[in-house]
């Protein structure tokens, strides 16, 4: 103990700044850091100095975090900042969006909802109450979902609030269509939940921003590929068909003809998930239908003949999707095995 306080400890006499004595007039300071300068030395480091004077001039100890620059307000760089949000927000404002897209359906039953009333009745309300707001009129502080209402709703109202999606409203608009989608064939408990909500999301934003539809070709190429960027919607779409064998009883006896099943599986996998207001535009290949039949009986035999669970849209049912399409026939490029 002697030995330390004899050795380590140094009174501090002189300012590192100016090099002056301590005195009545310069009086010292600590920093967190525990480092000594003039009160009126580090002060004017802190303000006025150049470089690097939101730290210690000594260790570089960060004294005064500095803020963040500003991200460029246009709609690529904040649609990326908003698909970067944490999956806890996104649910939260895919909910918002949800409670928006129950009052549309008790107006129009059949879903197909116009662009006006998605932004006006779900997506600029769900922007606003999940955005962070502030009374602070400095608060500098970046919020990519006020970024996104800010910009919305200047361009929509700048053109007179047409019935048509444009800039960063385009890929919002196309996530409330295809959450329609998820409305028509999943279980209320299952289209609120999380973790679908989340695999929805990704599905959607693994298209192009500007992309205002989703067209069959996306889910023909997730299919064919391995390693495929759209393969989100291809596994939100198996989800689809999973959770239709569930909920929706094929009827009995089950077609055994081919015309037959290709009539049960386009209806259950093609009209029911992509007609209407749905997201999906344009009609499937024959070459998909084809595949789709095996799809559809693949699951059901899984679900219904082995007892299994059906798909609800977990991480772990990466492996399962792709392993079912390729079975069906396409991942092998044969087009159609039955």
């Amino acid at each position: 103990m002697d030995n330390f306080l004899n050795t380590q400890l140094h009174p501090a006499e002189t300012c590192n700044i100016c090099t002056e004595h301590f005195g009545a007039i310069h009086q010292p300071v600590a920093l967190p850091c525990k480092h000594i300068f003039g009160h009126e030395c580090i002060k004017r480091w802190l303000k006025d100095g150049k470089g690097n004077t939101n730290a210690c001039p000594t260790c570089r100890y960060i004294v005064v975090p500095k803020l963040n620059p500003r991200a460029s307000f246009d709609v690529a760089s904040i649609w990326k900042a908003l698909c970067d949000q944490p999956p806890e927000r996104l649910h939260t404002f895919m909910m918002k969006t949800w409670s928006g897209l129950e009052i549309l359906w008790q107006r129009q039953p059949t879903g197909t909802f116009t662009v006006t009333s998605i932004l006006d009745q779900a997506i600029i309300p769900a922007l606003i109450n999940t955005a962070h707001r502030t009374n602070t009129p400095d608060d500098r502080r970046q919020d990519s979902l006020l970024d996104c209402y800010n910009l919305i709703a200047a361009s929509w109202d700048s053109l007179g609030r047409p019935d048509i999606a444009t800039g960063l409203a385009i890929p919002l608009v196309r996530l409330a269509r295809l959450m329609a989608s998820a409305g028509a064939v999943l279980p209320k408990w299952l289209a609120t939940n999380p973790r679908a909500n989340r695999l929805v999301w990704r599905a959607n934003a693994c298209l192009p921003i500007g992309e205002e539809d989703i067209s069959w070709h996306y889910i023909i190429e997730a299919s064919q590929q391995t390693e495929s960027p759209y393969f989100p919607l291809l596994h939100l779409y198996t989800v689809f068909i999973s959770q239709g064998i569930a909920h929706f009883p094929a009827p009995r006896p089950y077609p055994t003809k081919r015309h037959e099943a290709m009539n049960l599986v386009v209806e259950r996998c093609c009209t029911k998930i992509g007609g209407d207001g749905a997201a999906w535009k344009g009609k499937p290949g024959d070459e998909l239908k084809d595949v789709l039949v095996g799809v559809y009986d693949e699951l059901r035999r899984y679900q219904l003949e082995k007892g299994r669970m059906s798909l609800r849209g977990h991480d772990g049912e990466d492996a399962f999707v792709k392993g079912i399409w390729a079975l069906a026939g396409w991942g092998g490029g044969r087009g159609n095995t039955r």
